[in-house]
């Protein structure tokens, strides 16, 4: 059965979260070698838009994520290892804390003298998108994209014949938010 989009859940990443964590993977990347990113590079590598890539940084930096330094070898990078900061580190630093301020039936604010009955399992819910999000490191995600770049992941829902490296190439130019866009090479 089909569900419509309309009703379907949505627990995707704001622009902001989208744009947090490319520039997060980005800084995750060049760590080993100790440089610094410009601005611009973050935004060039990732298809981040230029004139908010410094407030997306900013946010990083802000969490203790990332830090700055000014100068023609300055810019920006991870003051821990990729192994060290967790998706969720990342997530909260552009999102916010990953919790439900309004009741899940009654709209409004959630009220612990008078919760819901949803509210429990919500909380588990939540619980769990946590501690997934917490076992997820930059080194991962990284590790992840690589793969993907590399074609050498298999990727559900994609015929086989993209799984193969020779003819899979995906690049954050060729993704939407909506899923893979008609631009693949092969």
């Amino acid at each position: 059965m089909m569900i419509p989009e309309e009703e379907i859940l949505d627990l995707t990443l704001t622009k902001r979260g989208d744009y947090a964590v490319r520039a997060a993977i980005s800084l995750a990347k060049v760590f080993p070698s100790g440089g610094y990113r410009k601005i611009r590079e973050v935004a060039a590598e990732m298809d981040l838009p230029l004139r908010y890539t410094p407030q997306i940084l900013n946010l990083l930096l802000k969490a203790g994520i990332a830090e700055a330094r000014a100068g023609q070898q300055g810019g920006y990078r991870l003051l821990r290892s990729p192994e060290e900061v967790s998706l969720l580190d990342v997530v909260e630093a552009s999102e916010g804390p990953l919790r439900s301020e309004r009741c899940t039936l009654r709209g409004g604010p959630c009220h612990w003298e008078n919760v819901c009955p949803l509210h429990f399992t919500w909380e588990e819910g939540r619980r769990a998108l946590s501690r997934v999000l917490q076992s997820k490191s930059l080194a991962s995600i990284v590790a992840v994209d690589s793969s993907l770049e590399a074609g050498t992941i298999a990727v559900p829902g994609l015929p086989q014949a993209y799984r193969c490296a020779s003819l899979r190439r995906m690049t954050w130019r060729s993704l939407s938010r909506d899923g893979p866009v008609r631009s693949i090479s092969r």
